[in-house]
């Protein structure tokens, strides 16, 4: 298979883009804290935590129409969206009890439809019943999420390309003032409908995909057709000039049978700029099964995280995205930075940790104005990073 380029800038250039965003995380810093000793303190304290979540100075960074991106969670530089997140997380740093907290970013699943019967699917007594949600009660939802400043809205579903014509609409309405993503399996994602995200304002896509070999890939899915539906969707993404990322759930067996490299190559020849290595989970279809990594699996895929982000042999490749390393090290930013609604409108913390607070479409069918508190547990690594 033909390597495609990533945007990936050239070593120089590279330095220079992340030389001049801590200049600018530093600038902001000196006009939200003001005080010099906070200043310092706190732009350190970001900075490490920033290298603790991927395990050493991460300098890579994809260029995408026009806008340099080092993950996917992360709104693209310069914009006045990345520009609010460091700012809301340097407020977060000078004061770690800050009891009014805004989620930067929500997951909200549109739909319970989907064509797939997914191994490891969390939303899996949800799917293809009765829709939840009307159009008017997703971008209401949008609407009240927005009056908290969220910064980034993640599509998913069920699958969401399921409603491609309503997802339009409510792309279209929520990019005015959130970066918007969709999380797919692949399907319908055609070249004209790429080209109709993109029109209506998405500006990333995540494509799953959870094995480099097409067969095993199809197995997990429950669709004979699925990995060449997410293969094609990745194409069109890419031509359109979407940021592209693959997402895998990493099962004991995949790991065990050393998948892991060369999946990374499967994704660097797809020329995606990320790929999001997921934790089976007891959640949703795997409730209660044996799935759980144990040790010996831990060590394997942090020894490739940090070899995908770190080695010089690499640097042309995928950032590798796995957020088990920094939920064991300093806590997880579910719940304090995002929010989960799932197919059914119930507001959890994470799609992993089924922590329901309130349901949504109750809430907007009762006229509140107001969104309620939300919990932030969580049940798995208890810490809030």
């Amino acid at each position: 298979m033909q390597t495609i380029s990533n945007g990936a800038p050239g070593s120089i250039k590279q330095h220079l883009i992340n030389l001049a965003i801590k200049c600018n995380i530093f600038c902001l810093a000196v006009l939200a804290l003001r005080k010099p000793a906070t200043i310092w303190k706190v732009y350190k304290h970001m900075i490490g935590t920033r290298d603790a979540i991927w395990g050493g100075n991460m300098t890579k960074i994809f260029k995408v129409a026009g806008r340099y991106y080092y993950s996917i969670y992360s709104p693209g530089w310069p914009s006045k969206a990345y520009s609010n997140v460091i700012k809301r997380e340097l407020l977060r740093h000078t004061n770690p009890h800050l009891s009014a907290e805004k989620p930067s970013f929500i997951f909200l699943a549109i739909t319970r439809k989907c064509p797939m019967r997914c191994e490891h699917c969390f939303e899996w007594d949800n799917l293809n019943q009765k829709e939840s949600f009307t159009k008017e009660e997703l971008l209401k939802t949008v609407q009240l999420y927005q009056q908290q400043d969220v910064l980034q809205i993640h599509f998913s579903g069920g699958e969401p390309m399921v409603r491609i014509k309503d997802l339009l609409e409510i792309i279209t309405y929520t990019s005015a003032k959130s970066e918007c993503w969709v999380l797919t399996s692949g399907f319908n994602l055609t070249t004209q409908n790429a080209k109709l995200l993109k029109q209506a304002g998405c500006r990333g896509v995540v494509v799953s995909i959870d094995h480099h070999i097409p067969e095993l890939h199809n197995l997990f899915r429950g669709h004979t057709q699925s990995f060449k539906m997410a293969v094609e969707a990745v194409k069109a993404a890419r031509q359109e000039g979407l940021v592209t990322a693959l997402s895998v759930c990493a099962t004991k067996q995949f790991i065990s049978e050393g998948n892991l490299l060369p999946y990374i190559e499967f994704a660097h020849n797809l020329g995606v700029q990320f790929v999001q290595m997921l934790e089976p989970v007891q959640v949703g279809h795997y409730e209660n099964a044996n799935v759980l990594l144990e040790e010996i699996h831990l060590q394997q895929v942090e020894q490739v995280f940090k070899k995908v982000n770190h080695d010089p042999a690499y640097k042309k490749y995928p950032t590798l995205m796995y957020h088990g390393y920094h939920q064991r090290r300093i806590g997880c930013f579910s719940g304090s930075r995002s929010v989960y609604i799932d197919s059914a409108g119930d507001v959890h913390a994470c799609p992993f940790c089924h922590t329901k607070s309130f349901n949504i479409i109750e809430h907007i069918r009762k006229g509140e104005q107001a969104l309620p508190h939300k919990e932030n547990q969580c049940p798995r690594f208890g810490r809030i990073a």
